[in-house]
């Protein structure tokens, strides 16, 4: 049983960001009903356009953010289409959308549109710059709005270049859990008040917010944040990445050094710095830390990442390797978490799931995502729509 077991999510979403929220609530068990104008949504047809990688007739983009989803196509410019568009409102508990505020306002799906159906509904909305302000209704996607306006590529492009492009829904996806979460708190708030509620997230804000270290300080210091890179000297060397013998990348991660300093000391086969006067405090360390900075990076280049990994790792350490995908997806972690559930159709194909669980119970994609128009009939019948009334909408144009 999903946590959102009898909930009823109408999706009005295209491309990756919004729809990634609502294949979230799917994965907690959601009844989602996407909804697709005729010619279907873009996403259907970026695979094999250069944007990511090609895996034939799979296409596990559509996949990734449409299973657990059941889809229709309606056109909500038709009379007739709009009128069976409000059928679906009438018994739903979320409305999610991300079309842009004059198109919303065109369609007649504004809140107040809604709610005049359904006060009860939820209404969230995801979109690139946020709901106030002069570029409220311009498109973004998290390549414009998050990555390059929201500071994220700045701050992880070297100053000598050449700039990093983000790898593709880096910002939607971690956007569209926000979303998932908002909408979850405005469900709560239903229960209390009986009455629905906006939820709202943009990509912008989803970037200021993963930035709020730097940019918090920004606003106090007026100052560019230093970019941290290769050769950087940090003020605890027990924090940060280093290159191996065997040219991997090793990431160290103890930020309380006081616990970890002797343990890495006899890992790293140091043990003289321990009765170095320089190194005795955090303090000490961190004042030193030009020189001993180099130690620690000599001490790992000296060893492969397998010898490292056993030296370490039999003694109280925090540390990861820079994995690849190939690793990533046969992390026994992931494995053992369920952090990739097979797809129920696909031999081979794991999609990545909601990073949510509840009560211990991993993730499991029910469905695979519906082609164009699949479960049209059943989810108009399922709203009272007789078959003679499906027929009058297909010959008003509203399916398609």
């Amino acid at each position: 049983m999903g946590v959102l077991d009898g909930i009823r999510v109408v999706e009005l979403a295209e491309h990756g960001f919004v729809p990634s929220c609502a294949a979230i609530l799917g994965d907690w068990g959601a009844d989602v009903v996407k909804i697709e104008r005729p010619t279907g949504d873009p996403l259907r047809a970026i695979m094999g356009a250069g944007f990511v990688a090609d895996t034939g007739d799979f296409n596990f983009l559509w996949e990734l953010y449409n299973r657990n989803k059941r889809g229709i196509v309606l056109d909500l410019r038709v009379p007739e289409g709009r009128a069976a568009f409000d059928r679906l409102i009438v018994g739903a508990d979320v409305f999610i959308t991300n079309f842009l505020p004059s198109a919303r306002t065109k369609l007649r799906t504004d809140p107040e549109d809604l709610w005049a159906v359904n006060p009860r509904l939820v209404y969230a909305k995801g979109h690139g710059q946020g709901q106030q302000g002069p570029d409220a209704d311009e498109g973004g996607f998290d390549s414009v709005s998050y990555w390059s306006r929201g500071g994220v590529g700045h701050m992880l492009t070297p100053a000598e270049g050449p700039m990093i492009m983000q790898r593709g829904a880096m910002g939607d996806a971690p956007s569209g859990a926000m979303l998932a979460g908002g909408i979850a708190a405005a469900l709560f708030q239903r229960e209390r008040t009986g009455k629905g509620s906006v939820v709202d997230v943009s990509l912008l804000n989803f970037a200021v917010w993963q930035l709020g270290v730097d940019l918090t300080a920004t606003t106090i210091l007026r100052t560019e944040p230093e970019k941290m890179g290769e050769g950087t000297v940090r003020s605890n060397p027990l924090v940060g990445a280093y290159r191996t013998a065997d040219d991997r990348w090793l990431m160290l991660g103890m930020i309380d050094d006081p616990r970890h300093w002797e343990p890495v000391c006899r890992a790293l086969g140091l043990p003289e710095l321990l009765d170095d006067p320089r190194f005795v405090d955090t303090a000490a360390r961190a004042a030193h830390a030009e020189a001993l900075q180099p130690m620690v990076a000599e001490a790992i280049a000296s060893r492969t990442l397998d010898e490292l990994r056993a030296r370490l790792g039999a003694e109280d350490t925090i540390f990861s390797a820079l994995a690849s995908p190939l690793e990533v997806i046969d992390d026994p972690q992931v494995a053992a978490n369920g952090y990739l559930a097979p797809h129920p159709a696909h031999p081979s194909a794991r999609l990545a799931c909601a990073p949510m669980q509840f009560d211990d119970e991993q993730v499991t994609v029910r469905r695979g995502a519906p082609t164009i128009g699949e479960h049209t009939d059943e989810v108009l019948a399922e709203v009272g729509l007789t078959a003679e009334e499906v027929a009058t909408l297909r010959g008003a144009g509203a399916l398609g």
